[in-house]
């Protein structure tokens, strides 16, 4: 994995390479992004750039045997540590029973997420974390030299899942690294580590992929539809699985799904709003939160229309007449109402609340918020 082949932060890029090409090279550094993001490539880019033989232009040079190894994963000198989960696929707790799982998911899903790791390990119901056989295992490899390359390389993907009495062995380790060992701990969750862990670590905040960012990128590597991959890019929250998701859905019909239950809800037609509230608990749950999603952003950049910041948005055309036909409904108090109970809605149904109750709910609060601001 080469940093070119990775969209957006540049500025960043240039920094680990220019960190690494003054022989700054942090013995330990937390790659802090989001879900769905880039800290996971960003990390193999980086273990490749500070390991390969020919780097040039700021880049490491892609076809040396270190860059070819490392680019498959078969590196000896790259080490992985992840969560897993006993499965009837892999009956065991050894971290190496899931290597070969770990490097396929690598190559087929270079920006998944848990649940997209998840789902191809067949964890189902149980909950992977990294344990602290899996700990001990990591310690006892990093003992013996480097076979063949300058640094030792282990990339602890999702390091907010140890338990305690394993975040704790891996601090010791943190604490005295053997020699030209570099740990990257690549997390999505940086609030939920040990602070003693975060505290010896170098921070490398990886900002979420901005909206142009990510639709430019869908289209160079995917060939999607420009005037697609905008509409997309503003629903995904710079995450590249969400983005690819959503290029095979039917995000153009939101708009008009949106259009009418809001004006059910403004008129306070309770036969409409249990026929929305059949139809969203019809939909499943990950097309629920993009639904619910792509409201909240219609809410937001309505707001942002109402006070005149229009030219902040850069607006497609028929976007922006969308956004101009949603404010004859909207008012801005009526706009935080809106939010806020959206928001509410997300948060339930990402945690399994019933979608029926959870959709009929928020409309009759909405359509209190109606009925309230015409009282007024």
């Amino acid at each position: 994995m080469k940093f070119a082949d990775i969209p957006g932060n540049a500025a960043l890029k240039m920094s680990l390479v220019q960190s690494a090409d003054n022989g700054h090279v942090a013995h330990a550094q937390l790659f802090a992004g989001s879900e769905g993001g880039v800290g996971l490539m960003l990390a193999l880019a980086y273990a490749q750039y500070i390991n390969c033989e020919n780097p040039a232009q700021g880049d490491s040079c892609g076809v040396c045997f270190s860059c070819i190894k490392i680019g498959k994963s078969v590196h000896p000198d790259l080490h992985y540590c992840f969560p897993f989960a006993k499965t009837k696929r892999v009956e065991d707790d050894e971290l190496n029973a899931y290597l070969p799982l770990f490097r396929q998911f690598l190559a087929d899903s270079p920006y998944g997420t848990p649940a997209d790791w998840a789902e191809l390990a067949e964890f189902e119901n149980r909950t992977p974390i990294i344990n602290i056989k899996s700990v001990r295992e990591t310690m006892q490899g990093l003992q013996l030299k480097a076979y063949e390359a300058k640094y030792k390389v282990q990339i602890i993907w999702l390091p907010e899942t140890m338990r305690t009495e394993g975040s704790n062995s891996f601090l010791k380790l943190l604490e005295e690294p053997p020699p030209f060992t570099v740990f990257l701990l690549v997390s999505d969750q940086p609030e939920q580590l040990l602070p003693t862990v975060v505290s010896r670590t170098q921070r490398v905040t990886i900002p979420r992929l901005d909206d142009e960012t990510l639709a430019g990128y869908l289209v160079s590597k995917f060939g999607a539809d420009p005037s697609r991959s905008h509409a997309v890019a503003s629903l995904a929250a710079g995450s590249i699985p969400v983005a690819l998701s959503l290029l095979n859905e039917e995000v153009d019909n939101y708009h008009a799904l949106f259009m009418e239950w809001q004006r059910s809800c403004f008129r306070n037609d309770l036969d409409k709003l249990i026929r929305h509230t059949e139809n969203f608990q019809g939909m499943g749950k990950e097309l629920q939160k993009t639904y619910l999603k792509y409201c909240m952003d219609k809410v937001r950049k309505s707001m942002v229309l109402s006070a005149g910041g229009i030219d902040a948005l850069r607006l497609q055309e028929s976007e922006a007449q969308e956004l101009i036909n949603l404010g004859k409904i909207f008012s801005l108090p009526l706009i935080g109402l809106l939010m806020e109970q959206l928001e509410t809605a997300y948060y339930h149904i990402d945690r399994n609340a019933s979608a029926r109750m959870v959709f009929f709910d928020t409309s009759m609060i909405m359509a209190n918020g109606y009925r309230t601001l015409r009282k007024n």
